[in-house]
């Protein structure tokens, strides 16, 4: 599926269900910013990835999420280069506001509605620009 059909998707189920928002969630490296596998971390964001994020952190209809496996060390050091750029993470790794339900448990696997990784076959030198087409509209 496409970043414009998650989101599209996305929005149109909170619609449906009359939710408040739907959860995001987005990887750092490779995706935000070119990873860097060097002691010291680097903040070079792909185009268009920091004016997304900036984007999503100022809706109030959309809970982003940290979603990384550097140490804490490093995510912190992420998370406090983010807010100066003015990206708000509501959480990392890890969504409090959904309990588990008599059909799911979210324990192990947290809920989210959209993902942001290039595992997830994102292309961050291109599908920056189709999230924020998807955040104007």
């Amino acid at each position: 599926m496409s970043i414009s059909k998650a989101f599209q998707a996305a929005f149109k189920r909170k619609r449906e269900k009359n939710w408040e928002k739907i959860y995001v969630v987005v990887d750092i490296h490779d995706t935000i910013v070119r990873a860097c596998y060097e002691d010291e971390e680097t903040y070079d964001y792909y185009p268009l990835a920091k004016e997304a994020l900036q984007l999503m952190s100022a809706r109030e209809d959309i809970c982003l999420i940290v979603w990384s496996a550097c140490h804490e060390d490093k995510m912190d050091a992420y998370l406090k280069q983010f807010a100066e750029d003015g990206i708000r993470f509501d959480y990392a790794n890890g969504n409090p506001e959904v309990d588990n339900t008599r059909l799911s448990n979210f324990d192990a696997k947290f809920y989210f509605n959209v993902g942001i990784d290039d595992k997830f076959g994102f292309d961050p030198m291109r599908d920056w620009e189709r999230v924020i087409k998807c955040l104007v509209v």
